[in-house]
């Protein structure tokens, strides 16, 4: 098959969230199956070239595209990403070529201009996802009729409008779209605010702006399904709670159109790219040192915890990337104490108020635990996790920001991770911290279902802090007194994510099924 591949961010290349992780593991695993697959991405002033070859057959092209009342210059260049061995146009303009972060501003951008807020979303993103929806499907103009994809697959709310746009050009009649939501919570609709706000960015017909209305909003996802889209989902559980407005009240409203329209979901669980984390090989997982969970080899994994409490808290300056803040009693004694850890957004989707309320009952019961908790996110939930490491010396450490370096070694240095998500359409850093033999205490909801209760991970269903506290005490205690059965559950995770959730398993027997059956009009 011909796949087209539609996405802001891209593993190795531009990098925001989990999107990133699943759009390289898509096209990587269809181009190794022996589909002909092209990556459509913007090209951004923090992407990264380092894994793409401009050969000197390399396509480049410029075309015009009519775009809210003016002509807007696009450029096209094509080269090859050599880590996934498959082809990639990168979209050039200025809109994006300014822009440091994906989808909100960073600090420095903040630093330059005041009006453009860290952490929020831009200015002109709904200037930013129409044209780009459009610069796709005018790349027609550059292609024969044998390189028509057989489908074009769109990566979440950014790129949801490509169907609409490939429905009014002849030329992909017989191509089937796609749109994977991978969260469709608070602010990741990127819906537009009227009927007139929708109708200037895209000139879709005002029937179908109608039938895409959530309230007085229209939303893209309901523009694709509208045109005959596929939509899919990052889990099974998502899927479920999507079309079901009694669970999936986080979604504005979404979900209740979903149910009136009778919208099918299909839901796939994401896979993991085990090769990107392997802890037996230092050079792949970043750590300082190495271990195997499957064979209960665990001594780098204490290592990496000595390397972060006696070089990283100690040397803290070097990582200029991060403010750390707080510090850990009996450091000569770190692995005698029991570490629950936290890696993720800070934001109120990842549960992190109810964190901050259950750590003061733990701390207060178990002076052997310490929470390490790492991210960025909401300013006023970055302030209260600050408040609690000057709190709770010795017990809490927070590293604000990001450094892929700390990130692992965060998830790696865990007894437990927490993870009090109270949506979350399929979850990431559970895996990674499972890969590295932690185990992930979670709220039982959306993609995090795919923990196994008791042999994977631990689950609990009220996302309270009484609930989350009384979680936390049982799996310290275990820990305390039965830490054998720890150490069972790390050795059996790690043989059943290899025999379940790697990319290559998950494409075989999910997304090549979906997609024959979509072929089929099923």
């Amino acid at each position: 098959m011909k796949i087209w591949v539609v996405s802001m961010e891209c593993s190795g290349i531009v990098e925001a969230g989990g999107v990133k992780n699943v759009t390289f593991s898509l096209c990587k695993e269809f181009q190794k199956l022996g589909n002909e697959v092209t990556l459509f991405i913007p090209a951004f002033k923090t992407t990264d070239y380092k894994s793409i070859i401009f050969d000197k057959d390399s396509f480049a092209a410029k075309t015009e595209i009519f775009h809210c009342g003016k002509n807007e210059t696009v450029s096209y260049k094509k080269g090859k990403c050599i880590n996934g061995d498959f082809q990639v146009i990168f979209m050039e303009h200025p809109s994006f070529l300014e822009k440091e972060g994906v989808y909100t501003y960073t600090a420095n951008e903040n630093r330059q201009n005041p009006e453009f807020v860290k952490g929020h979303g831009h200015k002109d993103m709904l200037f930013m996802d129409s044209l780009f929806a459009k610069s796709v499907i005018h790349f027609s103009n550059f292609i024969e009729t044998k390189d028509i994809p057989d489908f074009i697959h769109c990566q979440d709310a950014s790129t949801a409008l490509v169907p609409g746009f490939g429905a009014e050009n002849q030329t992909f009649d017989s191509t089937k779209f796609i749109v994977t939501i991978h969260n469709a919570g608070p602010a990741y609709h990127h819906n537009f605010s009227s009927i007139g706000e929708a109708s200037w960015y895209t000139g879709f017909d005002q029937d179908l702006l109608y039938k895409s209305l959530n309230n007085d909003k229209v939303e893209p996802f309901l523009i694709a399904a509208n045109v005959n889209a596929s939509l899919s989902t990052v889990s099974e559980e998502y899927a479920k709670e999507l079309c079901n407005p009694v669970y999936a009240p986080e979604t504005e409203g979404l979900s209740q159109c979903f149910n009136n329209k009778n919208v099918q979901i299909m839901g796939i669980t994401n896979g993991i790219d085990y090769e990107g984390y392997d802890p037996t090989d230092i050079n792949i997982s970043k750590l300082p040192y190495a271990f195997n969970p499957g064979t209960k080899d665990l001594q780098g994994k204490a290592d990496c915890r000595s390397y972060f409490v006696k070089k990283v808290l100690k040397n803290r300056q070097k990582y200029s990337d991060v403010s750390i803040y707080g510090e850990l009693e009996n450091a000569n004694n770190c692995n005698k104490e029991i570490y629950i850890v936290y890696h993720g957004r800070v934001t109120w989707q990842k549960g992190l108020p109810v964190l901050m309320e259950a750590i003061p009952a733990i701390l207060n019961n178990f002076s052997n635990v310490r929470f390490i908790i790492t991210g960025q996110g909401e300013v006023a939930l970055e302030n209260s996790i600050k408040e609690i490491t000057e709190k709770y010396k010795g017990s809490v450490v927070f590293i604000n920001g990001y450094n892929k370096e700390l990130a692992r070694l965060t998830n790696a240095i865990g007894d437990f991770i927490v993870l009090p998500s109270h949506f979350e359409p399929c979850g990431l850093e559970d895996f990674i911290s499972q890969i590295f033999g932690t185990l992930p205490v979670a709220h039982k909801t959306g993609g995090l279902n795919k923990i196994v209760n008791g042999k994977t991970g631990f689950l609990y269903s009220q996302n309270t802090k009484e609930a989350l506290i009384a979680k936390l005490s049982e799996v310290i205690t275990i820990k305390i007194y039965k830490p054998e059965v720890i150490e069972d559950m790390i050795q059996y995770t790690d043989q059943y994510i290899k025999n379940n959730y790697l990319w290559p398993i998950v494409i075989k027997t999910k997304y090549m099924p979906y997609f024959k059956k979509i072929m089929k009009n099923i």
